[in-house]
């Protein structure tokens, strides 16, 4: 008699294809019989553990290391994209004017039936034309089909993404209303129980969704009392880290501006492919960790098509639900299909992977998986303790050993101003979190004035470099810079053939930013013969695009360099990035080439730089604010290589060109009038999260143009030099960055003494006041001790989150950094605003109280992203001088940040300081100190909103 009756046995008599498994394995889905048939299944499971539980021998307990679950159509009982989109076009019309609802809601329904019947009827003709019908006996299995299947699959997803942002149908929803949304959403039964056992049990667990907004996910997963976090970094971010009792959702967000949703998506999971990634990311990190157990096992819970990758790479793949489609492709490619009562009982058996095809295993239910993985033989998988730094140098080989280092390969020129060039590529690599080798393939004596001389290096060692990192380190992606000679570029391409083509950014360097040429004639004809039909991207400029055309045609438009982009395309690169900066268009015409950049400065409309992405079929319009600064050395060469440090980390070529998009903007903000060097051309700070020289730079300046500070002395005395550097550190007082957006409306200050007056705690007070239309919240806590306090702000921080509301901290810098809190309110007694600003880094909020004018320029000055002035009025909470509305009028006019006004601010008075220039009323007692926050709160809004539109 055997010991048990193990998975091979029962495997064997298991049965295979999809009839006889499907009406067996899956009765609750089948019609006319499902209800007999689920009464005889579950009897018969309660038999099967009655006879299990009777025998002698007891099987080795089963450790899970690993669980990431499906969220649509797995753990829901619907999918819940309709439900976002319903709620999309609800935010939308309450927006509008009460007749003209009705039309509109009308309209927008028309839209999404548009949008449904599109993507359904594209979505059938390419199954129809990628998915054949299995064949009557099980086939081998076919990786290299469903490889091709998955990667239709998942462009055509993207590109349906990028159809429902072009519609403009998700612009203007809020968080809290998808947050509210999902709270409603039918969940499958058992699915949360099980979910919180296994978090419970300290079992990494995972949910990742396709849905547009991380935030519905989060409060669908949360119905229960399930603690559950959103990932905030990208796909696979410190797997190993994750929470302990915490469910974590890896899923795309909506963006925003301000509280509102801006219509486009922050792409983090959009199809299969990233499904797949991330599992594989996920079991990397936890094996480099040290935390992942020989005989411990991943198990993904799907129920789709798109969880085909992922479910095949986990240990145990179980499939739930009657989705056909799923089985039809497992069919196809060879994927066997077996019950989950048939998987073995211990899974890291090389006995039960004896088969060259993947098996699945399908579940009836959540009950069924909760049996299967927490039955009396379940051993939780324990937190370990943190390695030793043996132990972690060990995890770190392996973790190399197996690629999990991004590397790039950058072969470009030198250049000795350190702005361009090799040097911008390992900058911007550096700042992406990515190693970078390097081949320099020319020397340049350059600086801010231009180019003064060049040496190529001989081509022999151009690739004796290449084979020497390619042969060693390695890379997963390689950009290419300057290639000064049609020599070069064909050694470039044959070492990169030779030895196996990874990925591969061009950026066409053919001249400088300056002008002058950096390649001989004859590099762009071998471009496009050696190196286009290569690429995975090219990126060239305006200039370099219709260098590399050569038909002598002139790109003055966004119509124009969509032509030149499909025109390019036909040289075979798979994506082609034409880059508009050197059109600086104004948003209202969108078409760059009758305005330059004059016009595009003036206040008609805001300038805006628009480049196109094309991969062959979609066209991609990607538009940004311009950016007026001299500071702009090496933009094309470090945009290029935050592509490829993107891509070397896993992300698709849009998302890759996004992200890299996202950090040249903010480097060129963040470098505006930095002084470096004398020249026209000046350099950027690509490392400007580390180091934010402008705050430094502003800070210096604010002091100097002071009344009575060095300007006004330098300005009485000589022209001399000295002067000429006070009057620079004066200009980089002004303009060196964009202040981070905030409503600032209603800003609700907290005070404990009032809410204890009332038997409330501060979250279940700025609860109250957020239903009453408050637009920000302060933190303001000064007796309690660091534990605490940052208990305190950690339940106010949910409450916030859930209704898409910033929470700043007063005073505290380290409690907001390790809540996470949006940012930081200070006042003149504590940290200095510039330190501040290089802890909290460039995008958390900034205030800063302030009494006088000078207080509020210096404050601008060190990166301040808004002011709060007063006390206006006597206040009973806090004893502060009164500067009344003359002086505070005077601060609202001297700062280009928003002012808001703070002390004895209430309903009756709030009005007279918005007509003073505020943008907003902070207000303690008055929303604190009362029945009921709400009501006050709603009243101060009507207030507030009333004075802003008589001010406009």
């Amino acid at each position: 008699m055997p010991r048990s009756w193990g998975a091979p046995r029962l495997n064997g008599a298991a049965p295979r294809g999809r009839g006889a498994a499907q009406g067996w394995a899956a009765p609750t889905h089948r019609s006319v019989r499902s209800d007999a048939l689920a009464t005889h299944y579950r009897r018969a499971m309660e038999l099967e553990g009655d006879f299990f539980g009777a025998q002698p021998y007891r099987p080795p307990q089963r450790t899970i290391s690993l669980l990431v679950v499906d969220f649509d159509d797995t753990c829901t009982a619907a999918d819940s994209i309709g439900l976002l989109m319903q709620t999309a076009i609800e935010a939308t019309v309450a927006q509008a004017a009460d007749g003209q609802q009705e039309a509109l809601r009308a309209e927008l329904q028309g839209q999404l039936q548009w949008l449904v019947a599109n993507y359904s009827t594209r979505r059938a003709s390419l199954l129809e034309e990628i998915l054949p019908e299995p064949e009557d006996e099980p086939q081998d299995f076919d990786m290299a089909w469903l490889g091709d299947f998955v990667d239709r699959l998942s462009e055509f997803d993207k590109e349906m993404n990028g159809v429902v942002i072009e519609s403009g149908i998700l612009q203007g929803v809020k968080k809290g209303m998808l947050a509210r949304a999902g709270a409603s959403i039918k969940m499958q039964p058992g699915c949360l129980a099980l979910l919180k056992q296994a978090s419970a049990a300290g079992i990494p667990t995972y949910v990742v969704s396709v849905n547009w907004s991380a935030e519905m996910v989060k409060a669908a997963l949360a119905q229960e009392g399930l603690n559950v976090v959103v990932a905030e970094g990208e796909m696979g971010h410190s797997a190993s880290s994750a929470p302990p009792g915490a469910v974590v959702v890896y899923a795309n967000e909506l963006e925003y501006f301000g509280e509102m949703s801006t219509g486009n998506i922050k792409r983090r999971c959009e199809c299969a492919g990233d499904k797949g990634r991330l599992l594989d990311d996920l079991l990397l990190d936890l094996a480099a960790s040290g935390e992942g157990q020989s005989d411990g096992i991943s198990v993904y819970i799907g129920d789709s098509m798109t969880d085909i990758p992922p479910l095949i790479s986990a240990d145990a793949g179980i499939l739930v639900g009657s989705n056909d489609l799923a089985r039809q492709v497992a069919a196809v490619a060879g994927i066997d299909v077996k019950p989950l009562v048939s998987a073995p009982l211990d899974l890291t058996d090389p006995e039960s992977h004896a088969d060259e095809a993947p098996v699945l295993y399908e579940a009836a239910s959540w009950l069924e998986i909760s049996g299967f993985l927490f039955n009396s033989q379940f051993k939780p998988q324990p937190r370990l303790r943190a390695p030793s730094f043996k132990e972690s140098a060990a995890a770190v080989s392996a973790a190399v050993s197996m690629g999990k280092v991004p590397r790039v390969l950058a072969i470009a020129g030198s250049d000795s101003g350190g702005g361009a060039g090799i040097q911008a590529d390992v900058k911007a690599c550096m700042a992406g979190g990515v190693y970078s080798c390097t081949a320099v393939t020319a020397l340049t004596a350059q600086n801010t004035s231009g180019v003064q001389a060049v040496h190529v290096a001989p081509t022999d060692f151009i690739r004796r470099q290449i084979a020497a990192v390619l042969g060693d380190i390695g890379a997963d992606v390689v950009k290419t810079g300057m290639l000064p000679t049609p020599e070069v570029v064909e050694a470039v391409a044959d070492e990169l053939q030779a030895r196996g083509l990874v990925r591969l950014v061009v950026d066409p360097v053919l001249v400088s930013t300056s002008g002058d040429a950096l390649a001989t004639t004859g590099v762009a004809d071998a471009l496009k013969q050696h190196l286009l039909p290569l690429a995975t991207v090219v990126t060239p400029n305006i200039p370099e695009a219709c260098k590399l055309l050569g038909d002598g045609r002139n790109i003055t438009d966004v119509a124009s360099m969509r032509a030149a982009a499909e025109e390019l395309h036909r040289y075979g690169p798979q994506w082609v990035l034409i880059k508009g900066g050197h059109l600086v268009g104004a948003s209202a015409e969108h078409n760059g080439g009758a305005a330059a950049e004059e016009a595009a400065l003036t206040d008609a409309a805001p300038a805006v730089v628009t480049d196109v992405l094309f991969d062959g079929k979609n066209m991609m319009e990607l538009t940004e604010p311009y950016i007026s600064t001299g500071n702009t050395h090496g933009t094309g060469c470090s945009l290029a290589s935050a592509i490829a440090a993107e891509l070397a980390k896993g992300a698709d070529v849009s998302t890759a060109v996004r992200r890299a998009k996202k950090y040249v903007w903010r480097m060129l903000e963040r470098s505006r009038d930095l002084p470096l060097g004398q020249g026209p051309q000046k350099p950027m700070n690509h490392g400007f999260s580390i180091s934010d020289w402008s705050a430094d730079l502003a800070a210096a300046g604010a002091a100097v143009a002071a009344p009575g500070g060095e300007l006004e002395a330098a300005a009485a005395g000589s022209h001399t030099a000295e002067a000429a550097r006070v009057q620079a550190a004066a200009a980089a007082a002004r303009g060196t960055r964009i202040p981070n957006r905030c409503d600032l409306r209603v800003y609700a200050v907290t005070d404990p003494d009032c809410n204890a007056q009332f038997g409330r705690t501060n979250a279940e007070a700025v609860r109250l006041a957020l239903d009453g239309g408050v637009t920000i919240v302060q933190l303001r806590e000064k007796r309690a001790d660091g534990g605490p306090f940052l208990q305190q702000a950690a339940e106010v921080l949910e409450v916030c989150r859930s209704r898409g509301v910033p929470l700043l901290i007063n005073d505290r810098v380290d409690v907001a950094l390790a809540v996470g809190a949006d940012g930081v309110h200070i006042g003149q007694g504590d940290l200095p605003a510039a330190a501040v600003r290089r802890m909290i880094g460039p995008d958390a909020i900034l205030g800063v109280s302030v009494k006088t004018v000078e207080e509020a320029l210096k404050a601008e000055a060190d990166g301040a992203d808004y002011v709060g002035a007063g006390a206006v009025y006597p206040t009973g909470t806090k004893e502060s001088e009164v500067i009344g509305l003359e002086r505070l009028a005077a601060i609202c006019k001297a700062v280009s940040i928003p002012v808001v006004s703070i002390g004895g601010v209430k309903t009756s008075n709030a009005a007279d300081t918005v007509a003073a220039g505020c943008a907003g009323a902070a207000v303690v007692s008055g929303l604190f100190a009362v029945e009921s926050p709400t009501e006050a709160a709603r009243q101060l809004l009507t207030v507030v909103d009333g004075a802003l539109a008589k001010r406009q």
